[in-house]
């Protein structure tokens, strides 16, 4: 929640955009919770082109939390 809120903070409180890196981050941050849903869902509306390490933290996760068949469709 925290790292949301940080997130979601930059733009609206600081009128930072979020790069790519950072989406990458809150990727791997939900991912790393088990949150593949979310990663997914932050991943399929992120306003940028995913990165290699957008890719590697949600197939990473995958892996680690045995989702098969949501690494196939990514």
């Amino acid at each position: 929640d925290e790292g949301c809120c940080y997130f979601d903070s930059m733009d609206q409180d600081h009128g930072i955009i979020p790069a790519v890196e950072h989406y990458a981050c809150m990727i791997d941050l939900f991912a790393r919770e088990g949150c593949l849903e979310k990663a997914q869902d932050l991943l399929n509306k992120m306003p940028l082109q995913p990165s290699v390490e957008v890719w590697g933290a949600l197939l990473g996760a995958c892996r680690i939390h045995g989702h098969v068949e949501l690494a196939k469709h990514v």
